[in-house]
């Protein structure tokens, strides 16, 4: 490329080769603006993190209370929020943030019930490892 560069400057005259330049540093300015806007339109779309951290669930007619809050995940992407606890495999999705919990309330709930349901030996190390962090979690189960 600079061996190129040489031979246009010999061959044209300087007028040429600063318009060139010129041109190149435009086309590269447009170029860097237009990666710009993509990088502001691409963190517009970004999705905003929240934290969500009930210290008690309620599902149907069981109350969870915890010894303390459950850490969790909240984000919105489109039009969606989506709760998350990765720890416990749980992520709840609804329209509004309301819906998620209400959802996120009645996967814990089933999770905690068939997990506690079933024996070691039906359970992988993972299913196992959540079982444990559910029942260390779960301070007490009240009805209503």
């Amino acid at each position: 490329m600079l061996n190129v560069s040489k031979d246009l400057s010999m061959s044209m005259g300087t007028g040429v080769m600063q318009h060139v330049a010129n041109s190149l540093t435009a086309v590269a300015q447009k170029q860097g603006k237009k990666q710009s806007a993509q990088l502001n339109e691409l963190n517009k779309k970004q999705s905003a993190m929240l934290s969500y951290a009930p210290d008690m669930i309620v599902s149907g007619h069981r109350i969870y209370s915890f010894h303390s809050p459950l850490s969790s995940e909240v984000r919105f992407e489109d039009e969606y929020a989506i709760i998350e606890n990765e720890s416990l495999g749980i992520i709840a999705t609804g329209r509004t943030q309301h819906e998620a919990e209400q959802l996120f309330a009645m996967e814990f709930d089933y999770i905690f019930q068939r997990y506690n349901e079933l024996s070691d030996q039906q359970m992988s190390e993972r299913i196992k490892a959540i079982k444990s962090m559910l029942n260390t979690i779960v301070k007490e189960v009240t009805f209503k």
